[in-house]
């Protein structure tokens, strides 16, 4: 019998209702449970809990696929608690206790600090002077030793393949696990642990010079024509609309296409299709990929990557590559489906930008182990013109969307604690090239992606020029109720001055680069670099060398 249902939530929980998601605190101690005994796809139903009372229980770690945005407090203590990593998702956290967990060190005290930024009290203390000095001085410190190594000892191998990139990837690791030391010998485990953190999933390096500056020149692997009509080779009139990597951890080597009326699932070292959907009569437009939650025996879960694709019928198809299964679809509207966009933090969420000019934010939930789902509709936002691309800046993927459009950016609003799930933008971000030009055309924003958490990468066909902006900046700027907000643009990028629409542009946050095509058929590339500023002081900055 299960340790956990929802009536015993709602009984231990407070204040006393009738629904979970408005349940605020919730005492789960001293009741014997292991990680097995917590059901995520009930608990993560909690989305107003604040407070959580797991104490004396049994837990070795939590669950994978725990997620509750409006947690502030939790009290772990007493537990088996061995590793504090699967904490890493409740990143709202302010107040945590892990005291009488025996397996616990000061290792994992500055892990679960980094891991948490909002954390301000630890075991009862306060520790934001503790964890600021974790955040900036010791990482910054262990950043540039993890650099200089590489630049000592290392460098990219050539030919350039995964495998080789693979074996270089291993043998940095190794090195710098052993040789970057910081601190004393007491928090060597957090050490590595960082350093390896650092080397696996780095942050965008503006000043590390890690790769080189000399002019590359790159040579296609594989020529593909996946996407033509009765798979003929004198098709050249079938157009690739979208491609996207499939997430995962590591390097990899699959990416999904879309064009025509067939979806095609790739590989990309041996260049093998290994998957081709079809639906007769769609022409495809846009796909991405998510990670959801599929129940098995139980109350076992695992980790289920996706893809949703969707074009001129305006229906989604929701797709699991590797079991070779279109799973299912939903209708978004009666207009093509333009752009589909997931939630990296809630990976059940999906946005809908639609030719009727709105963008649906979707909850497709979890999936049971026949594949069943539900679909649910959370919010309309009216964009006035087709959105183009969608983008949930990393800071801040709950709470904001930016939307590019035929007639511009704008900035959406997309909390749900809030009542009204009909919305208009908060503002428009405009650009100082919209003076230049009075023309409809220059409005258009067909590229926008995150370089950073901070800066955004953005285009209009015509301008010659890719801008790079500060969304916190504008953000700031903004004046009461002002709906036209002046982006506070950072550099200008010498681009292409065709009038041809929706070339893919697309950046590289781990490497800062940005790169573009043109109607060409060129890639345009830029490393954004601590220079970039001064640069654009005396004009575009010029595109890398390809």
């Amino acid at each position: 019998m299960a340790k956990i249902t929802e009536s015993i939530l709602l009984e231990k929980g407070l204040p006393k209702t009738n629904k979970l998601d408005q349940v605020k605190s919730l005492n789960l101690s001293r009741m014997s449970l292991k990680k097995q005994d917590l059901p995520v796809p009930l608990l993560c139903k909690l989305s107003s809990l604040e407070q959580l009372d797991l104490s004396g229980n049994m837990l070795q770690e939590l669950p994978a696929g725990l997620y509750l945005p409006s947690l502030r407090l939790l009290d772990c203590s007493n537990n088996n608690m061995e590793d504090v990593t699967s904490l890493e998702a409740l990143d709202n956290l302010e107040e945590l206790r892990v005291e009488d967990n025996l397996y616990l060190t000061v290792n994992d005290e500055h892990k679960v600090i980094f891991l948490l930024p909002r954390l301000r009290r630890f075991n009862g203390k306060d520790i934001r002077v503790m964890a600021d000095h974790i955040h900036c001085v010791n990482d910054e410190i262990l950043k540039k030793r993890v650099i200089a190594l590489w630049e000592k000892d290392f460098s990219l191998p050539s030919p350039l393949t995964t495998q080789s990139l693979s074996t270089v990837e291993k043998k940095f690791v190794n090195a710098a696990c052993f040789q970057v030391k910081y601190g004393p010998s007491s928090l060597n485990e957090y050490t590595k642990w960082r350093v390896k953190s650092l080397i696996l999933s780095p942050p965008p390096p503006l000043s590390s010079g890690l790769l080189g500056q000399e002019p590359a020149c790159l040579q296609p692997l594989h020529v593909l024509q996946c996407h033509s009509r009765q798979d003929s080779p004198e098709d050249f009139s079938t157009q690739l609309w979208a491609c996207a990597f499939e997430p995962q951890h590591g390097w990899t080597q699959t990416v999904a296409t879309c064009g025509g009326e067939s979806i095609c699932v790739i590989d990309c070292e041996s260049g093998h299709v290994l998957k081709k959907y079809k639906v007769p009569g769609e022409m495809f437009y846009t796909l991405a990929w998510t990670t959801v939650l599929m129940s098995r025996e139980g109350t076992c879960v695992r980790p289920c990557s996706v893809l949703a694709a969707g074009g001129t019928r305006g229906v989604v198809r929701l797709i699991h590559p590797r079991a070779n299964l279109a799973y299912g679809k939903f209708r978004v509207g009666r207009r093509p489906i333009s752009i589909l966009r997931f939630c990296p933090r809630r990976g059940n969420f999906l946005f809908t930008g639609t030719y009727d000019k709105k963008i649906v934010m979707w909850d497709i939930g979890g999936l049971d182990r026949d594949y069943n789902f539900k679909t649910s509709q959370l919010l309309v936002l009216q964009t006035g013109s087709t959105p183009l691309h969608l983008c949930l800046p990393p800071s801040s993927p709950d709470t904001h969307l930016l939307a590019g459009c035929d007639s511009g950016l704008y900035s959406f609003d997309i909390q749900l604690s809030k009542n009204t799930q009909k919305r208009t933008d908060e503002m428009e971000i405009v650009f100082t090239s919209y003076k230049e030009s009075k023309t409809n055309d220059c409005h258009t924003i067909d590229g926008l992606s995150f370089l950073t958490d901070d800066v955004v990468a953005s285009k209009s066909p015509t301008q010659g020029s890719i801008y790079l902006w500060s969304w916190s900046g504008t953000r700031a700027s903004q004046r009461g109720q002002q709906k036209e907000v002046p982006a506070q643009i950072l550099a200008e990028l010498q681009w292409s001055s065709t009038d041809i629409p929706y070339l893919s542009l697309n950046t590289c946050p781990s490497f800062g680069y940005v790169v573009c095509g043109d109607e060409d058929g060129r890639l345009w590339t830029y490393h954004i670099s601590d220079s970039v500023t001064a640069t654009f002081k005396t004009g575009k900055v010029p595109a890398t060398e390809v």
